[in-house]
């Protein structure tokens, strides 16, 4: 990376790192585009030793520009042999980071010799970590985008053996880079997380307080149709989500979700809270089911002293310190089964309130140490707690214990790469 760094200032006419802009304009005063924009900023990622957002940027900058020959010379100089590690598996996740899942799996692959790598085409305030961003947000499905992200797709179909795509997104928008990794016979895995497949009518079934982002049932079944004729393995974190994709794929492996807990250490703060504090944290507030936690937090102080803090437009990382400081995290009270959030909070040692369907209870482990509530039950389920606030420490120590037997990261990225081999 050094000498790529060096590289780039002498092609900036940049003499030390301090001179940088990193807020470089992209049209000079007469409308024009600076080109170099793409080589400030890999010059920024190769700084940072991101090598592979280096290379992302230059590519960017030859296909955006290819009358100017830099971008072509630098890829031939530095990324010539792009091919990761012909002793590994190289795995490439893509392309929309849900929960910082896809960072997880990697680092948890990365334990069992396997080079996995993610690129994520929607950085969110969430600030999860990526090997490769490229911010697609508000982008909509054009010829254009769709034919640079295929370019982009062949590209990167030379330097992995395995593609594995989250929440039912691939490589372009409208999925033709499928057809062009199937015909090489590129491995492919579908992991689906929750909102990309639900279904109302399907989820009423077995939980009457269901709700779902997308009501529109037939545009889901028309993606699941698309992606499953070329993909033929899908993975789900539990088993709410096998209605939705069993008569789609040949194969529906179910993994749970995972977590790298050494970011989570196992004497998680204690609390020192001189009132209890519960913490809510809506990604979504509808499906979080907030309006009844409020509701319920609201007629709840007048009866009993505690604290109540509602996290949002915060970075992970920034979030996870008030997660550590709480005495009680509520998760959601209509989909019926747990996610990430909870499996964070458990890691931390900290009680959760997400609402389990009596469908699901029988799917989860005998041992899960979930309160369950509903929006019928949420006060009444708080009452019980505040009254009794002697039995959150050890459902906080059983959450860790939990966390540690099923969420592991190093165990559960085995069961990923045992897809992907066997």
């Amino acid at each position: 990376m050094e000498k790529l760094t060096a590289k780039l200032l002498s092609l900036l006419n940049i003499g030390n790192v301090s001179e940088i802009n990193e807020n470089i304009i992209e049209k000079d005063p007469n409308g024009n585009e600076v080109t170099e924009k793409y080589l400030v900023q890999a010059l920024l990622s190769s700084i940072k030793g991101k090598a592979d957002q280096s290379w992302l940027w230059i590519w960017r900058g030859a296909a955006d520009y290819p009358s100017n020959p830099v971008y072509e010379s630098l890829l031939t100089e530095f990324f010539k042999d792009q091919k990761k590690d012909p002793n590994k598996l190289n795995v490439l996740h893509g392309s929309i980071e849900i929960a910082n899942q896809m960072h997880a799996i990697s680092k948890g692959l990365s334990t069992h010799n396997v080079n996995s790598k993610s690129i994520n085409y929607y950085p969110y305030y969430l600030d999860y970590t990526s090997d490769y961003t490229l911010n697609l947000l508000n982008q909509r499905s054009t010829p254009a985008l769709n034919s640079k992200l295929r370019k982009l797709a062949v590209e990167l179909m030379n330097q992995y053996d395995v593609f594995h795509f989250h929440f039912g997104t691939t490589l372009t928008f409208n999925y033709s880079d499928l057809p062009i990794l199937k015909a090489v016979k590129k491995p492919m895995v579908m992991h689906h997380w929750g909102s990309d497949v639900r279904m109302h009518s399907l989820a009423l079934r077995t939980n009457p307080y269901a709700l779902v982002k997308d009501r529109n049932e037939e545009r889901i079944i028309e993606k699941l149709k698309s992606l499953s004729s070329s993909i033929k393995h899908c993975i789900i974190p539990d088993y709410e989500l096998f209605p939705y994709v069993k008569d789609y794929y040949e194969q529906v492996h179910v993994v749970p979700s995972m977590i790298d807990l050494t970011q989570y250490p196992s004497d998680a703060n204690p609390s020192k809270n001189k009132l209890p504090l519960l913490v809510h944290a809506p990604t979504s507030p509808s499906i979080k089911g907030t309006k009844y936690i409020l509701e319920a937090v609201e007629n709840l102080k007048a009866d009993y002293k505690f604290e109540f803090k509602l996290v949002q437009g915060l970075s992970h990382q920034e979030a996870k310190e008030i997660y550590k400081k709480a005495d009680l995290i509520i998760d959601q009270l209509h989909i019926g089964s747990y996610g990430l959030f909870s499996v964070e909070a458990m890691a931390l040692g900290k009680p959760v309130i997400c609402w389990i369907t009596d469908d699901m209870k029988s799917h989860y482990p005998k041992d899960l140490p979930i309160l369950s509530a509903n929006p019928d039950t949420i006060k009444a389920t708080l009452e019980t707690i505040l009254k009794n606030l002697d039995m959150l420490p050890a459902i906080g120590k059983n959450s860790r214990i939990y966390s540690e037997k099923y969420h592991d990261a190093v165990v559960n990225s085995k069961i990923i790469k045992d897809i992907y081999t066997n």
